[in-house]
């Protein structure tokens, strides 16, 4: 552009295969072969009025290939990327001091006089070692962001030329790839650039404030206590014990923790989209028409509210946030509208039941394919049920477990389904909607829209605002698929633990000299 429990469909912007992945809210299944389960809290790390965090200590903590969630947060207090994504997912440079990017060639030059935090000079060598260990490590988070480089190499100690397989004009939202020093990747905890160091007490590990920051050292934190596990549940526990004092959850989760005491809850926005994917070849959603008249139908501010209880924005367009150029009725349902484009249709309600029927005489009935897992989604198929019924169409759920549901899914075996896709931070929709997509289980075939899509991606920067207004003008007037909304993550703090506390989507650790302690 989830979830220890039980497994639900994942689709993943690079859209090469469904991932089925475990959810998580405050937990995570890590290791299913793990049978030692160990919370190494010890008495000196449970002070009140200190951070603490979760970790994992069954692998090595690098910001590439750590594959725990746990560990995700102490990677963002320890290493930083040439950009961080704000809460629009722009980039902006963090150890990047210019840059060039034109057609398919990427020029970097990072900012003069970084410092690891052992004191060593940062080079362009170690970020091409990051960026290439991303591309060559299919588990890792940054996977997809880096198989766009085709070739990544230093041309001095200060810049970085990478080319692009195809060009991409929101290449820069993808690096955001942290950098690690070469060589480290073996170590317990790998030497990056961000405000805090790890750090060994006795036996325990801690965080300090990295004293070769480039954003001065951090003041007002002295240290962070990381609380060692080898059980990926016991952050619940631990938590609700009080050892654990910052944690990142999923909140539309299939199987969301209870979090007990009193907490503080700070939102983020993420690339996760919910929609409703379309049968073309059923003989009414075929119809351009009968497809806004459904999505007019749907109060997606009202379901963000009610059945996603507000851990998510309400979305029409496949991109995070909404473009200002939206209309907000498109947002909160619009009826009279959708029956105006039904009624072009010859769709009406002849009988006065509350029941549209076709030219022919024949009610209509669609069949919406859920995944019954998710307790969250459950509900908004519910409101679809009446969204539908304003506009007197009938709507019935086959609401299936997992395996069904993709078995279902692959073989077309539905008029519309109920998906979420989580697209990588440029909000690449290709698999999704371009004909032969490989998650375009619709079969969209529509080469306008493949035409649109790409001229997004290959603008210039002089082009693309106005690509990108003639991509989203074209959606809307054929509505492919039926965005509903965009999740959001929470990030919870103990209660009156930290002010000036503002994470951003992938990164807890924004601007830590604003934190004050309570």
């Amino acid at each position: 552009m989830k979830k220890a429990g039980k497994i639900l469909l994942r689709v993943t912007a690079c859209g090469l295969a469904l991932s089925l992945l475990c959810g998580c809210t405050l937990t995570e299944r890590l290791d299913e072969t793990t049978s030692t389960l160990t919370n190494m809290t010890s008495d000196s790390q449970r002070q009140v009025g200190q951070v603490s965090l979760a970790y994992y200590t069954a692998e090595k903590v690098n910001p590439i290939t750590s594959s725990s969630t746990i560990n995700r947060i102490i990677c963002e207090a320890l290493y930083e990327g040439l950009f961080c994504l704000n809460d629009k997912f722009e980039p902006e440079p963090v150890l990047c001091e210019s840059y060039e990017l034109s057609g398919t060639s990427c020029t970097l030059v990072l900012k003069e006089g970084l410092k690891f935090s052992d004191g060593s000079d940062v080079t362009a060598d170690d970020v091409v070692y990051s960026y290439r260990l991303a591309k060559s490590t299919a588990t890792s988070m940054y996977y997809n962001r880096a198989s766009y480089m085709s070739s990544i190499r230093a041309t001095d100690s200060r810049t970085i030329q990478i080319t692009l397989s195809a060009p991409n004009s929101h290449f820069l939202s993808l690096l955001d790839i942290p950098i690690f020093k070469e060589g480290t990747e073996n170590q317990t905890f790998s030497i990056g650039t961000g405000p805090f160091v790890a750090s060994q007490s006795d036996t325990d590990y801690l965080l300090l404030p990295n004293e070769n920051w480039h954003g001065g050292k951090v003041s007002n934190v002295p240290q962070i206590n990381l609380v060692g596990t080898v059980r990926a549940d016991a952050v619940i526990s631990s938590f609700a014990a009080g050892d654990i004092s910052l944690t990142r959850a999923e909140r539309i989760s299939d199987d969301p923790a209870t979090i007990k005491g009193a907490v503080d809850v700070y939102q983020t926005p993420t690339t996760e989209l919910h929609y409703l994917g379309v049968r073309m070849s059923h003989p009414l959603l075929s119809n351009e028409n009968f497809r806004k008249a459904l999505s007019l139908a749907i109060d997606r501010s009202s379901i963000c509210r009610s059945s996603l209880q507000t851990f998510a924005d309400p979305a029409v367009l496949p991109v995070n946030p909404q473009p200002e150029m939206l209309e907000d009725s498109r947002l909160t349902g619009a009826l009279e509208q959708a029956n105006t484009y039904l009624a072009q249709m010859g769709i009406r309600d002849v009988d006065g039941d509350g029941k549209v029927e076709t030219s022919s005489g024949e009610e209509i009935t669609l069949t919406l394919l859920c995944n019954s897992e998710n307790s969250f989604k459950s509900n908004v198929c519910s409101q679809l049920v009446t969204a539908f019924s304003q506009i007197g169409i009938q709507l019935n759920i086959n609401s299936l477990p997992f395996d069904q549901y993709q078995q279902a899914l692959n073989s077309g075996n539905f008029d519309l389904y109920y998906g979420d896709i989580v697209l990588t931070p440029d909000f690449d929709v290709r698999a999704l909607l371009m004909s032969g997509g490989t998650l375009n289980y619709g079969r969209i075939t529509d080469a306008t829209l493949d035409s649109k899509i790409m001229s997004v991606r290959t603008a210039s920067a002089d082009t693309l605002e106005q690509a990108e207004t003639d991509f989203y003008e074209y959606f809307l007037s054929k509505m492919p698929i039926l965005p509903l909304a965009f999740e959001r993550n929470q990030v919870i703090v103990r209660s009156g633990l930290l002010t000036g506390f503002s994470p951003r989507p992938y990164n807890i650790f924004w601007t830590p000299n604003e934190w004050r302690l309570g």
